[in-house]
C-alpha cells in the first residue's frame, strides 16, 4: 500500500458534526493508522475535547485539526454537534457553519506541499468531491449506512446523479428494486417513505410505558424531547422506577454499556452502527426504526431471524407502550429469546473479531491504494 513517494498514504477525514458520525470516523481513523497510514482527521474543539481519544501509540500517525465554526445566526453560542441544539430545526444554521469553516480547512489542507493522497468525506461535504478534484486528489463517501441498505437506494452510478433506477417518490421505496437478483420482502413500509427526511417526533412516554410494563431492569439513554409535542417522561417514571431503571439524559459511552456483563438486550432505532455495535457485543437486539434506511436495516435483521422489530401500525407507524414491552419480553423472557441470543453471539465472532475488522481494512486501504497509483498515472 506505498503511495508515489515510497511511503505510506496520508489520508483526510471529514465527519459531520454529529457524536453518531465523530466517532465511527475516529474509529476507523485508528485502525487506518495501525496499518501505518497517516490520518488527517477534522473536527471542532469542542467535539474533540468530547470525543476524540487518540492513543499514544497513534499520536505519530494521527493528526487531529481544530476547526471553529463561524458564528451564524440563530446558531446556539458553543452548538458544534446536533446533540447541542434545542430544536432539530436549527440544524440547517449547524450545516452552514460546518460548510463555511471545513471547507475553507480542506482547501486549505489540499495547498499544503504534503497534499494528502485520500479524501474520506461524511453524506454533509458535498463540496469537497469538486475541492479535491482541482488538485488532483481522489476522494470518496464513506457511508455510515450498511452496503446492504444503501445498494437499495441504486447502483453507484445513481447515487451519483449519473444512472437509472433513482428514488424520487416515496411509492419507489416501498417495493423490492427490480435490479434485485434473488427473493426478498425487505423494502420500506409506507409510513417509513412518506416521513424518511421529516420524521415525527418520537412519542417518548408510549417507550418509558413500555419499558415499565416489561417488567425488565434497564438503562435509557434519554434525550429530552426539543419540543412540547411530544412529551417526555410519565409523571413519577424514575421514582417509582428507581429500583429496576436508571435514566441517563443525553449522550452515554453507547459500546461500553453494550459490553458490560449485565446488558443483555438492546432495544436500538437500527441505525448501522448501533447495529454493528450490538452484534459485536453479542447482545439480543429489539428494533424500533424511525428514519432514513432504519427500517432496511430492521427488516433485513428480522428476516435473518437476528432481532424482533416492535409492531406498529401498517398505516401511520404508531405504536403503543403494549408493543414495546412485548418486543422485550420476546427478546429477553420468552424461550424464542434463546434463539435470538444464540444467533447474536455467533455474530459477536464475526462483529467482535478486531482481526476480521483489520482485515476488511487493509483490502480497503488496499484499494484506495491502488486507485490512487492509476490517478497518479
Amino acid at each position: 500500500m506505498e503511495t508515489k513517494d515510497g511511503g505510506r498514504m496520508h489520508v483526510v477525514m471529514l465527519p459531520w458534526l454529529a457524536f453518531g458520525h465523530v466517532l465511527p470516523f475516529t474509529e476507523f481513523a485508528k485502525r487506518v493508522a495501525r496499518q501505518g497510514h497517516r490520518v488527517t482527521l477534522l473536527s471542532t474543539p469542542r467535539n474533540t475535547r468530547r470525543l476524540i481519544d487518540i492513543p499514544p501509540g497513534l499520536a505519530g500517525l494521527i493528526r487531529v485539526v481544530d476547526v471553529p465554526l463561524p458564528r451564524v445566526d440563530r446558531l446556539p453560542e458553543h452548538a458544534e454537534a446536533t446533540i447541542d441544539l434545542p430544536s432539530d430545526d436549527l440544524r440547517p444554521y449547524l450545516r452552514r457553519a460546518y460548510d463555511a469553516a471545513f471547507q475553507r480547512e480542506l482547501s486549505r489542507l489540499l495547498e499544503e506541499e504534503a497534499r494528502p493522497d485520500w479524501v474520506l468525506v461524511d453524506y454533509a461535504s458535498y463540496w469537497a468531491p469538486a475541492a479535491a478534484a482541482r488538485h488532483g486528489v481522489p476522494c470518496a463517501f464513506l457511508s455510515l449506512f450498511g452496503a446492504a441498505a444503501l445498494s437499495f437506494f441504486g447502483s453507484p452510478e445513481t447515487l451519483l446523479g449519473l444512472g437509472r433506477h433513482a428514488k424520487t417518490e416515496p411509492a419507489h421505496l416501498t417495493a423490492v428494486p427490480e435490479y434485485v437478483p434473488f427473493p426478498t420482502t425487505v423494502a420500506f413500509r409506507g409510513y417509513e417513505a412518506r416521513e424518511m427526511f421529516k420524521p415525527r417526533m418520537v412519542p417518548l412516554q408510549r417507550i418509558a410505558l413500555g419499558l415499565d410494563a416489561a417488567g425488565l431492569p434497564f438503562i435509557w439513554a434519554f434525550r429530552a424531547p426539543t419540543d412540547s409535542t411530544s412529551g417526555g417522561l410519565p409523571e413519577g417514571f424514575e421514582e417509582r422506577l428507581a429500583g429496576r431503571g436508571v435514566v441517563c439524559r443525553g449522550w452515554v459511552p453507547q459500546v461500553r454499556f453494550l459490553a458490560h456483563a449485565s446488558v443483555g438486550g438492546f432495544l436500538t432505532h437500527a441505525g448501522w452502527n448501533s447495529i454493528a455495535e450490538g452484534l459485536a457485543q453479542g447482545v439480543r437486539l429489539v428494533l424500533l426504526p424511525l428514519v432514513f434506511e432504519q427500517g432496511l436495516n430492521a427488516r433485513n435483521l428480522v428476516d435473518k431471524k437476528v432481532g424482533v422489530e416492535v409492531a406498529r401500525d401498517e398505516q401511520d407507524g404508531s405504536f403503543a407502550a403494549d408493543d414495546i414491552a412485548a418486543a422485550l419480553r420476546r427478546v429477553m423472557v420468552e424461550d424464542e429469546g434463546e434463539q435470538f441470543g444464540a444467533k447474536v453471539k455467533e455474530l459477536a465472532k464475526v462483529f467482535g473479531d478486531d482481526e476480521v475488522n483489520d482485515q476488511c481494512v487493509r483490502e480497503f486501504l488496499s484499494h484506495l491504494s491502488e486507485h490512487s497509483k492509476k490517478n497518479q498515472g
